[in-house]
């Protein structure tokens, strides 16, 4: 399971298009200057580069941007517009910004997950949103880079216990590594694995000395008895159970342990069996 691990070297020059009050507080961590008014949009155009990041939660204020980009600026970087967004504004952002994510309708994780994937080190192995396109059954996910990613209906097949996908609800949720799909659950890697040839290779490099974990174990039991991550709360949290299934809790606390085999009805000496 991709986690989400902090990079330190993180060094996009940030831009936050939005007149929220408490929002900014979210993305502190990535230090972003704040664009609330159209002249804050043109100063800012002004001082961009291939290194900056926009982030824009304000339709009116992307639209002062677009204007300012038609006096001649390129090149400002990544784009990330989080409203719902014109299609027709489509070409002219492309043609301004190296990348750009999108949604039509909403589809990006919250606020604070948000922050927190940008600026992680595996920023490209976590979802960061996605556009549902019925009339191709299709999914487009943007990856936390801004590389995007499409997957046909067909991947997501029924689980084991009968839960289907439901295309009309979609959501991306648990900082970026799990799709959910109504009640039906697709673990991010998982698509990533099936759909990036790079991503595979990767993961195929790393198993040999993961695969028979106790972390891996738990996630194989997690998957046969139908379960989500959310399912051991409130006891364990998604990410606990995550950061388990990863490899990344070194020590297992015996009230953790016993919460475990509760859950998923397995004695603890047996778990490593699976």
């Amino acid at each position: 399971m991709a986690m989400v691990t902090q990079d330190a070297t993180f060094d996009l020059d940030v831009f936050l298009l939005d007149r929220a009050k408490k929002r900014p507080a979210s993305f502190a961590a990535l230090r972003p200057h704040v664009v609330s008014t159209l002249g804050d949009v043109r100063d800012s155009v002004a001082h961009a580069s291939r290194d900056s990041l926009w982030i824009s939660y304000a339709n009116d204020l992307t639209d002062a941007l677009m204007r300012s980009l038609s006096a001649g600026s390129s090149a400002l970087g990544l784009g990330l517009f989080v409203h719902p967004l014109d299609t027709k504004s489509i070409p002219a952002l492309s043609a301004a910004f190296r990348r750009i994510a999108f949604t039509a309708d909403g589809g990006f994780i919250p606020a604070d997950e948000l922050a927190e994937v940008l600026r992680a080190e595996n920023r490209a192995d976590l979802f960061v949103g996605g556009i549902v396109n019925q009339g191709t059954e299709t999914i487009t996910f943007w990856r936390g880079d801004l590389q995007s990613l499409t997957v046909p209906f067909s991947a997501f097949e029924e689980s084991g216990d009968g839960t289907v996908p439901d295309f009309t609800s979609f959501a991306v949720v648990d900082f970026g590594q799990t799709v959910r799909l109504g009640e039906y659950e697709a673990a991010v890697d998982a698509i990533l694995y099936e759909f990036d040839r790079a991503y595979r290779r990767k993961i195929k490099k790393e198993r040999h000395g993961t695969e028979q974990s106790f972390g891996a174990s738990v996630r194989r039991l997690r998957k046969q008895r139908g379960l989500r991550r959310e399912d051991f709360e409130p006891e364990l949290s998604a990410k606990t159970i995550a950061r388990i299934e990863q490899g990344k809790v070194k020590r297992i606390h015996p009230s953790t342990l016993d919460v475990l085999c509760d859950r998923l009805s397995v004695a603890a000496d047996e778990i490593r069996s699976y």
